[in-house]
């Protein structure tokens, strides 16, 4: 029997997405992570991608809106959430999001995007 169980997932992956935020005075960020895998089948080259719902809080939330944009690479550390809500036409939806409690940014920045000077938002 396990004891102790924890609840933790690590991802490294490229966002699909610009941040958006969400929430009274922008407290959450939600944005959507790929990963993908390959894998050999039937003597062929495989490439699997999966998407991730990724939510931040606070001071993560506002530092991932102001840093983060499409296609940047991240590592996130945090736990899965489980989630259900109505969709549009009324129907019962549920979900798992990643619920980030750190976000390493990956991508190595010229001088100049590090002054932040070289990104279009």
């Amino acid at each position: 029997m396990f004891t102790n169980v924890t609840n933790q997932v690590t991802l490294i992956g490229c966002l699909g997405g610009d941040p958006k935020s969400f929430g009274e005075e922008s407290q959450g960020a939600r944005f959507d992570l790929a990963t993908n895998e390959s894998f050999m089948k039937d003597g062929e080259r495989k490439e699997r991608v999966d998407w991730h719902t990724v939510v931040c809080w606070n001071g993560l939330a506002k530092t991932s809106c102001q840093h983060l944009a499409k296609g940047d690479r991240v590592a996130i550390a945090g736990s899965l959430r489980s989630r259900m809500w109505e969709d549009d036409d009324g129907k019962s939806r549920r979900g798992v999001e990643v619920h980030a409690s750190s976000v390493e940014f990956l991508n190595v920045k010229s001088p100049r995007e590090a002054k932040g000077k070289g990104r279009d938002k």
